[in-house]
């Protein structure tokens, strides 16, 4: 006979941590409920280096993928946004015109309290200028772009925004999660949930492993915000079948070039870039793996990458991200089996040959210019708006919610931390009047 769970009694439970679900804990702590937040990740305090993210990343997606797609993700405290650029882009405009759901107000109460905005010129490092300058030059509308970041704190000679920002300069859900944990919600780590418990087909909380044993926490809502890669799984072990059928993952490539006295791995990444290809589902942005991924990349493309790691000081580059065709599956382990497209490729071929030419503008030697291979970095459609929630982000099973990309109901081809937050203050209203 196993232990006897722990019980926590909340009126909102939220599964993971990332920016829909921390929005949903802060908000709903703010107007006095009862939250348990409830993340499968440790919440380490040392952050900003190689080490300390290889502990937090999910090493089966990064290293043993399956399929011909790789998608990385974080397991800790603000979820993947605990290592990411921090750019800033807002919902696209077809989920209203589509879907007729206004995110307005909450994208500009967003604005507001992040202070999002471009980052100063001085912020600007020198190859992403030599790279905007260069677009400039053929034609290409290439400017700042808004950031999660605070230019108070933040370091022109600190481009370790990927790593962690170890300066507290980037807004990630882990501040959100502090917030609401400072307003008395409870944060518990290492929980692994198993199942969403139900009685006469609504939620009544989720059961979870943890290092101290079980735990059953008892809710009136249940919100699951675990990814596009997490959250299905819960769903399906809750009799919602179709969960996890169908996915995008914001497919990446990032062609370099070597140019002798500058490096993107030096600058504050994804400072200026393009999305005025965004309709075709392209857009473009300056950015370099830091070093040891940037390795990793040239042994995936092929051994004879690999000494490309020694110019590594000499290199810029540019990330085109695309929007891709939903589909594939999240398998039962977690993991994701996702093909790309003919459809797709040409896209990415398409942003590779319009960042070979700016980086031959910027002075890159031609000879040195090759392209990485495909990588993904947002998985999700798997839960979609229409399909497996309603516009109100409910499921099937009544008192069970997601905020996530799961959530999101075509492919995105965009950054969607600023949709999720957008998403999170949405439902946390709904939420605070029925619990």
């Amino acid at each position: 006979m196993g232990d006897k769970p722990r019980k926590l009694q909340a009126d909102v439970a939220v599964v993971g941590s990332g920016p829909g679900g921390a929005t949903v804990a802060r908000e709903l702590a703010r107007q006095g409920k009862k939250v348990a937040i409830l993340e499968r990740g440790k919440n380490p305090r040392w952050t900003g280096n190689l080490l300390s993210t290889f502990f937090i990343m999910d090493k089966r997606s990064l290293l043993f993928p399956r399929g011909s797609v790789r998608v990385g993700r974080a397991l800790t405290t603000g979820g993947s946004s605990a290592i990411y650029c921090g750019p800033a882009v807002p919902p696209p405009e077809w989920i209203k015109a589509k879907y007729q759901i206004d995110l307005g107000e909450f994208v500009e109460e967003a604005r507001r309290e992040i202070g999002i905005k471009p980052l100063p010129e001085r912020l600007i490092g020198p190859a992403a200028q030599r790279i905007m300058a260069a677009a400039r030059d053929l034609g290409f509308n290439w400017n700042p772009m808004d950031k999660f970041i605070d230019p108070e704190k933040c370091e022109l000679k600190c481009p370790h925004c990927m790593l962690g920002c170890s300066k507290g300069a980037i807004w990630n859900a882990r501040k959100s999660i502090e917030e609401a944990v400072g307003l008395g919600a409870t944060l518990v780590n290492q929980a692994l949930v198993q199942e969403v418990l139900r009685e006469n087909g609504r939620a009544t909380g989720v059961s979870a492993l943890t290092p101290h044993g079980p735990l059953r926490v008892e809710a009136r809502v249940t919100v699951l915000a675990a990814g596009g890669m997490a959250t299905p799984l819960l769903l399906r072990r809750a009799g919602l079948t179709e969960a996890g059928q169908g996915l995008f993952v914001d497919p990446l490539i990032i062609t370099y070039g070597n140019c002798k006295g500058l490096c993107s791995g030096r600058d504050i990444p994804m400072t200026a870039g393009t999305v005025e290809f965004a309709p075709e589902g392209i857009i473009m942005t300056d950015l370099a793996y830091p070093w040891a991924f940037y390795l990793l990349n040239a042994y995936w493309k092929g051994w004879r990458y690999v000494p490309k790691v020694l110019g590594y000081n000499s290199t810029i580059g540019i990330m085109t991200k695309v929007r891709d065709a939903l589909g594939g599956r999240v398998n039962p382990d977690g993991t994701v089996s996702k093909t790309i497209t003919d459809e797709d490729r040409q896209k990415l071929e398409k942003g590779a040959a319009m960042a070979e030419k700016i980086l031959k503008r910027a002075g890159a030697d031609p000879r040195s210019i090759y392209t990485s291979p495909v990588g993904a970095a947002h998985p999700g459609g798997t839960v979609r708006i229409g399909q497996g929630v309603d516009s109100d982000l409910q499921t099937p099973i009544q008192n069970l919610y997601v905020c996530d990309t799961s959530i999101i109901p075509e492919p995105l081809g965009l950054p969607p931390v600023w949709t999720l937050i957008a998403f999170g203050k949405r439902l946390a209203r709904k939420l605070a009047s029925a619990v």
